[in-house]
């Protein structure tokens, strides 16, 4: 009796690594082209890519996911940093308190933004925008004697008034 599990291996991880280069190939050729945004490497690829020679099958959920993200990237502005948390409740009133501790803050420090955000069912106040989280600890450590529940949130943050991010204390 012959034994083709070794075999099925070998053929196995020979197909892993041919796909392994062909991906890598699409990836490399794909930054190698045009610069122009609007080239979508995706369509590009399933309608035959550059010269007919690339073909792409996709299941339609990954297809479906990759517009998502790529529309969820377009509508993304501002840059990676962080805000600070200083509200986060739900229920009866929560919107009206949501407002009230977005205008104490604002009344105690008008030199840094802050946000409303309501990520259901909670409405929530970010202030700040710190491009590193040093400059959010430092900001954390500057209001925590006037919101004591306050928690550091990776955010898209605004880059238009970089003067906030000093420190109140250097005012």
């Amino acid at each position: 009796m012959i034994n083709f599990v070794p075999q099925i291996i070998w053929m196995g991880r020979h197909l892993f690594l041919i796909g392994t280069l062909l991906l890598t190939s699409v990836l490399v050729a794909g930054q190698s082209g045009s610069p122009e945004p609007s080239a979508d490497i995706l369509q590009k690829l399933q309608s035959g890519g550059e010269n007919g020679h690339i073909y792409l099958k996709a299941d339609s959920i990954l297809v479906a996911n990759y517009f998502k993200l790529q529309h969820q990237n377009r509508t993304i502005t501002g840059v990676p940093g962080y805000r600070i948390r200083i509200f986060s409740e739900s229920g009866s009133g929560a919107k009206d308190k949501q407002q009230r501790v977005r205008a104490r803050f604002l009344s105690l420090y008008p030199e840094i933004d802050a946000y409303y955000r309501y990520d259901e069912p909670y409405f929530k106040v970010y202030v700040g925008d710190c491009r590193t989280k040093s400059e959010a600890i430092k900001l954390y450590d500057d209001i925590r004697g006037d919101f004591p529940n306050l928690i550091i949130v990776d955010d898209y943050i605004n880059l238009k008034n970089k003067v906030q991010n000093q420190s109140i204390h250097d005012r």
